[in-house]
């Protein structure tokens, strides 16, 4: 993967920390370009859910992290590394979200959280996927716009400004709503897509989604101890929507597949990403095979057959007819071959249930806030999730 020297990162500098911006603005100015500052104030009464939004799952305590950084004006710094030094996130050990880490930006948090003197008081973005998301959450802008009105080096002006994360007073639209998640989450709307965003079932919207950090990002609000059920509801305009996410590792599909599917995306020319056409076959005749739903269900519906025979036409692959979808053993014996071809598993069996059992997901999340936040919001995590498995009981 090629790294380009003119990727931006920010650094945030909460409001408890504000007394080493100096420090700090040294340090960057011998080490990166610094090409602007922006003070950006919350308001008291969104200031929680704003942090929430930001970390997503991440953050085990709003609460406290707030108690830690201040409530008030915070600076947000934007440099370029001309100097940058990549790894792999396998190869790092620090949790980015799937993309490449620029060891520098991480060092240089790391240090000066230890100027400071705690923990979590300066953030970073050590990464593009990071950056992306920061600033699309910050400026409803996403990193390509943002940096279109970017200058070169910074001219020393403290730009102030007084604004929540985009979609605190609800979405506008599914345009603003779709915008968002194409810079913040790895995501493709599954099936049903052909009139978003304007005519579409607006109660049925299934995706799959890289993490769980999606329903923090659409719903200020949002928390697992307050949501039982896996699917979001949301207002849209003046729409009631509701997101079905499908997170990798749930058993929807096999989880191999699952990342295929996201590493193999297309942008759909609406704006919002979809599974690539030969995915999309596939995972729609698993959908009416293999999902509980249409198990018992004899026929395929019409508008499926349509879209299965449309897709099986324009990929010349000669798999199935009219005559095929009428039965559907006919139909189970197409997806089987593939997945077979494939190294796919079905995902209802007890064997693979016991190979990838919640305990290994949650053993991964664990992990994860661990590396990102430490012991202490270890434990505080693992606090809420019993008290969130005593309240199902």
């Amino acid at each position: 993967m090629t790294k380009s020297k003119n990727e931006i990162y920010i650094f945030i500098i909460w409001e408890k920390a504000r007394n080493k911006t100096d420090e700090i603005i040294d340090d960057l100015n011998k080490n990166y370009v610094i090409r602007n500052m922006i003070e950006i104030t919350w308001s008291k009464n969104e200031f929680l859910n704003n942090l929430r939004r930001f970390y997503g799952q991440s953050l085990p305590d709003a609460d406290k992290k707030a108690e830690v950084c201040g409530t008030g004006p915070f600076l947000l710094i934007v440099v370029t590394d001309i100097n940058p030094e990549f790894t792999e996130p396998s190869k790092s050990g620090i949790s980015s979200e799937g993309d490449y880490v620029n060891i520098n930006i991480f060092n240089s948090k790391e240090k000066y959280r230890k100027i400071i003197g705690k923990q979590f008081t300066v953030h970073s973005s050590i990464s593009q996927n990071e950056t992306n998301h920061n600033l699309t959450l910050l400026f409803g802008k996403n990193m390509n716009d943002f940096s279109k009105d970017l200058p070169d080096t910074w001219n020393g002006t403290i730009k102030k400004i007084k604004s929540d994360l985009i979609g605190t007073n609800g979405w506008k639209n599914m345009n603003e709503l779709l915008y968002v998640m194409n810079g913040t989450i790895n995501y493709v709307i599954l099936r049903n897509f052909e009139g978003i965003p304007d005519e579409f079932d607006y109660n049925d919207i299934d995706l799959l989604v890289e993490d769980e950090k999606l329903a923090y990002i659409v719903k200020k609000d949002f928390s697992p101890m307050k949501h039982d059920s896996k699917a979001i509801e949301l207002k849209v305009g003046s729409n009631s929507i509701t997101l079905n996410p499908n997170y990798i590792g749930g058993y929807y599909f096999d989880e191999i597949w699952e990342k295929d599917i996201l590493k193999r995306r297309v942008l759909h020319g609406n704006g919002f990403y979809i599974p690539s056409k030969l995915d999309y076959f596939y995972t729609l005749i698993y959908h009416v095979i293999f999902h509980d739903r249409w198990k018992k269900i004899t026929d395929i519906r019409e508008d499926y057959k349509k879209t299965i025979l449309d897709l099986d036409k324009q990929l010349k692959l000669n798999e199935v007819t009219e005559n095929t979808l009428n039965d559907k053993n006919l139909v189970k014996q197409i997806i089987e071959k593939y997945m077979q071809k494939s190294s796919y598993k079905q995902t209802d069996t007890f064997t693979y249930k016991i190979k990838h059992n919640e305990t290994s997901r949650l053993f991964k999340t664990s992990i994860f806030i661990f590396k990102k936040h430490g012991i202490i919001h270890l434990l505080y995590a693992i606090k809420l999730k019993i008290q969130f498995v005593l309240k199902l009981r």
